[in-house]
């Protein structure tokens, strides 16, 4: 069963990991980040600076977004006063 320190760190890597956008694949990096978070406020005896207020992040999330998913934009409309292409 996992520790607390191990809850702690899972709880701050989700945090950094809404922070900057729910991005996929930089999970190895915020776990790393969270965990270096974590152990300077143990050494410190509180909370780091690098840590988000609670307030800004919410354990509360939302199916995760795909963000290789993207429709393309709609073509541009010609011009009216533009030349007819060659033909």
């Amino acid at each position: 069963m996992p520790d607390d320190r191990t809850d702690r760190i899972r709880q701050r890597a989700h945090e950094i990991w809404e922070r900057e956008g729910r991005a996929d694949g930089r999970d190895a990096e915020h776990w790393s980040r969270a965990e270096a978070e974590i152990a300077a406020e143990e050494a410190n005896g509180g909370p780091s600076e690098l840590a988000a207020p609670a307030a800004a992040c919410s354990v509360e999330a939302g199916p995760v977004q795909d963000s290789r998913r993207r429709t393309r934009a709609a073509p541009k409309a010609r011009r009216k006063d533009a030349t007819p292409p060659p033909g």
